[in-house]
Formats: structure tokens, sequence, C-alpha cells
């Protein structure tokens, strides 16, 4: 999946104010702070990736934390998005409360995820269970209907394509 279609369905721009979830080292947040020119904020769980993302990208305004407990106020950014994170998120349906609960009504949540029956679903599944961390990979299909029904979110864009899969959604 390129990025070029990551980044036509975030659409950055100056002005927004943007939250990278799950931002592991910070690189894609860098990437979306660079193009858009706008505040971009990101929360990674993690202490070892948190600390490398301020040392790295000290610009990008980050915080420790998980999906599931966003330090920010109801209504605070314009567009959300996670890239390769979302599997990782221990109770998916909080985590898609919190997101609606920070996204302004009619911003943009997109996701950039991996198909679990995949060849790379299938990897991480292995390395998952290796390492001990939480995978709850769902389906493109399982994912849409999780935004619909419990996140209030609207479906605006989906593609597919091999082992990965964008979501693009609207807060209602």
């Amino acid at each position: 999946m390129s990025s070029e279609l990551f980044m036509q369905m975030l659409a950055p721009t100056g002005g927004e104010r943007i939250l990278d979830i799950g931002a592991g080292k910070g690189k894609v947040a860098a990437k979306v702070m660079k193009a858009s020119g706008g505040e971009v904020y990101a929360v990674e769980p993690n202490v070892k990736r948190f600390e490398s993302m301020k040392r790295e990208f000290p610009a990008i305004k980050s915080s420790l934390a998980g999906a599931e407990g966003l330090p920010f106020a109801d209504s605070y950014f314009d567009k959300v998005y996670t890239t390769m994170a979302l599997h990782h998120f221990s109770d998916l349906d909080k985590a898609l409360r919190e997101v609606a609960r920070v996204l302004k009504p009619g911003g943009s949540f997109v996701v950039l995820e991996v198909e679990p029956d995949s060849g790379l679903g299938s990897l991480f599944k292995f390395f998952g269970r290796l390492v001990g961390e939480h995978m709850g990979m769902r389906t493109r299909g399982q994912l849409q209907a999780r935004l619909e029904s419990v996140g209030g979110f609207r479906v605006v864009r989906s593609e597919g394509q091999g082992s990965r899969y964008l979501i693009q959604a609207s807060r209602t």
C-alpha cells in the first residue's frame, strides 16, 4: 500500500491539528508534519519508542499514552490516524470511542492496517506470540463494521491491496 495513497486520504493541510496514535518512533508523524505545516501530535505507549521519538523529532508534540486513554480535550483534532498499530490496541471499542471523542465532528480518521489472513498478517501474529504482544487483528470488513457501530464513524473510502488496507472514516 503506497504512502501516497495514505497521504491522499489524510490530506494534511496547514492550520490543522493532527494526531498519530501508536506513533512508534515518529517517522510517519514527521512526514505528516512536513507535508502539512500544521500541528502534529503523537501518542505512543511504549517507553523506548516514545523516548526515541522525543529525541529524533522534538517538534512533534508527543505523549506517552495508549489509544484507550487519549490525554486531549473533546473535539481537539481535525484529523487522526494510525498506521500499522491498531492491532496492538488492547480494547478496540474503547479506543474507537476515544478517537471519536477527541476528533471534531466531520473530522477524518485514517487507518492503515494489515489483513490478518495475509502472509504479512501471519508473520505479525507469529512475532506477536513470540514476544508476547497483543495482536487484535481485524479484516477490513470487520474494522469498517466496528467503526460504524461502535465509533460513530461513517466509512468514506476503503482500499485493500494485498496484505494491507486503508480506511478513511468521518466522525458523524
